[in-house]
């Protein structure tokens, strides 16, 4: 008797203690960039991700400084078994042998369905030479004009989304616009200069013309940067270098100190719960109409220990309720055009009436992904401080940054 009592104490305490084990039978983790806000959508992904592979942990992994800490865990033999792979970083990592290929997965999911995605979002992920997949795309955003209502109808203006159906969006017209809103501490537009590449293709300039081609020292390519750099330095309708650095056009824009902003889908994410009311509208344009893409992928680790686990999150991520969930969220534009044509995407924010579906125009054209891409940005980055601060102008200084991105393209 005593001993079938122990036996059943026994039995209770090795049930207790194996409840109390997690019941994830896989942990994986998964790299990201982005804010809190971001995060806490992740995590709503996430979360539903559970509700059909409960046995797989997920663990949110998200530096301050996500490159160097990505590439230092590469090194160490302990990278993230998924995580975030922008398109132009895609061919250092690949090169370096770093990425798993995903084209077995592929090939043995037959709902995977590649033309259901937008074209030019996975072949950016894809082996030159074998075609093979290296990273699923996740999400993908056009840039756009963000605007506030309100103050277009205080000045008594049409909104940009009036003007370009009226065939009256140019840079002139733009320019004209964002004159008669700078006013009383309030810029016309407020814009980052980084994100100069919008400008000059509206000019006509073809700066990429090959994966071991990059020219920049074009008049075309000089107009467009003069024109980005003389929204402040010329006309002064934006905030100059300065004062981008005291406080950030994204920030001026939600504080109602710009009028304007132009930036991808992401910040819809962020602007939702403004308190007062925005929309968005196409980019102005010169000579032709061009909107910049910005592509990301979920890439796993060659090194990942639990592969065919980090394989079901990216599919689950990037199959259609997986894009739902990003679209609800504003993030981004769904990568599947299953989901960004539906409701799903279309209607996100109806209830501010933003016009979603500027971003899916067909005016984009997914940037070609060349040679030596961080090495070539850098070289035209560090050439146009010098326009930005009104020192040079952007004829000058792009004749500099041509020598030298001709010498990185000459590298192995």
């Amino acid at each position: 008797m005593k001993k079938n009592l122990t036996f059943v104490v026994l039995l209770v305490v090795a049930v207790f203690l194996l409840s109390c084990v997690s019941v994830y039978a896989v942990k994986i983790s998964l790299m990201m960039w982005g804010g809190a806000v971001e995060e806490k959508e992740v995590r709503g992904y996430i979360a539903a991700f559970n509700q059909e592979y409960p046995d797989i942990q997920v663990e949110i992994i998200r530096p301050a400084d996500y490159w160097p800490k990505l590439m230092s865990m590469m090194a160490a033999g302990t990278p993230p078994d998924v995580f975030y792979m922008g398109f132009p970083e895609f061919v250092k990592y690949h090169a370096m042998g770093t990425l798993l290929d995903l084209q077995s997965y592929v090939n043995a999911d037959p709902t995977f369905n590649e033309k259901d995605f937008f074209p030019g979002l996975l072949s950016a992920f894809e082996d030159l030479r074998t075609g093979h997949l290296y990273g699923v795309a996740k999400d993908w955003s056009t840039y756009v004009v963000y605007y506030n209502k309100d103050m277009f109808k205080e000045a008594g203006l049409p909104t940009p989304n009036e003007m370009f159906g009226n065939g009256k969006w140019s840079w002139k017209d733009f320019l004209n616009v964002a004159q008669k809103l700078t006013k009383n501490g309030v810029y016309g537009v407020a814009l980052d200069a980084g994100r100069w590449k919008i400008f000059p293709p509206q000019a006509g300039a073809n700066w990429v013309q090959g994966i071991n081609k990059v020219v920049v020292d074009t008049p075309e390519f000089a107009e467009g940067i003069q024109f980005n750099a003389d929204l402040w330095l010329k006309y002064h309708v934006a905030p100059n270098m300065s004062e981008q650095a005291e406080m950030s056009p994204s920030d001026r824009f939600a504080n109602q100190k710009a009028a304007m902003y132009i930036c991808g889908r992401w910040k819809a994410m962020s602007y939702k719960d403004l308190n007062f009311d925005w929309d968005i509208a196409p980019l102005p344009y010169d000579k032709k109409m061009y909107t910049w893409v910005d592509l990301v992928a979920y890439c796993v680790a060659k090194d990942s220990r639990h592969p065919d686990a980090a394989w079901k999150l990216v599919r689950f991520l990037t199959g259609v309720e997986g894009q739902k969930l990003m679209a609800a969220a504003g993030h981004a534009i769904p990568s599947r055009r299953s989901v960004a044509y539906s409701p799903s995407f279309t209607n996100v924010l109806s209830d501010r009436g933003i016009h979603n579906t500027v971003h899916l125009m067909p005016y984009y054209q997914r940037m070609l992904v060349f040679n030596h891409w961080g090495e070539v940005w850098t070289a035209i980055n560090r050439a146009l401080e010098s326009v930005w601060m009104g020192q040079k102008t952007a004829a000058g200084a792009l004749e500099g940054a041509q020598k030298e991105i001709d010498q990185i393209m000459t590298e192995k």
